[in-house]
C-alpha cells in the first residue's frame, strides 16, 4: 500500500448455521526485528513456502487488537481510536490513510458459537511504501 492512501484488507467467511452473528477480530503483529538491529531474526517472509507470520516470538514484536465486530457494532483497539479505522461489510478491515507504523501482519479471526467447522483465521501482510 502507498503511504497516506486508504487500505482495505479482505477477510471472507461463511457460517453454516443460523444464530447470533459471529465475532470478527482483527489483530496486528509487527514484522520481526531486522538483522540490522542486532538480533538473529529476519524481516518479513514470503507467504509462498515460509511461515507467513515470521520466525520470531510474539514477545519480540508489537501485537495489538485493531478492531472487533459483532453484528453492526465495531469496537476499536486503543491504538486505533481517533483514526478512520473500521470493519466494513462482513469482515473487511478499512485502515483509512496508511501510516508508516501500519506495516506488518493482520490476522482476521471469525468466531461463531454455532459453527465450529472449517478454518476461522486468515493472515494478510501489509507493507506501506512511499510514492518516491
Amino acid at each position: 500500500a502507498l503511504l497516506f492512501q486508504p487500505v482495505l484488507l479482505r477477510c471472507h467467511f461463511q457460517v453454516g448455521t443460523s444464530g447470533p452473528p459471529p465475532i470478527v477480530t482483527w489483530k496486528y503483529k509487527s514484522f520481526c526485528p531486522s538483522p540490522a538491529s542486532g538480533d538473529t531474526w529476519g524481516g518479513p517472509e514470503s507467504a509462498a513456502g515460509g511461515d507467513t507470520q515470521g520466525t520470531c516470538p510474539d514477545s519480540a514484536r508489537t501485537v495489538r487488537i485493531v478492531a472487533t465486530k459483532q453484528g453492526d457494532t465495531v469496537t476499536l483497539g486503543d491504538f486505533y481510536r481517533g483514526r478512520p479505522v473500521t470493519i466494513r461489510g462482513g469482515a473487511e478491515l478499512s485502515l483509512g490513510p496508511a501510516a508508516w507504523g501500519d506495516s506488518g501482519y493482520y490476522i482476521c479471526t471469525v468466531t461463531s458459537t454455532q459453527d465450529l467447522q472449517g478454518n476461522n483465521e486468515a493472515v494478510a501482510e501489509l507493507v506501506v511504501l512511499s510514492e518516491t
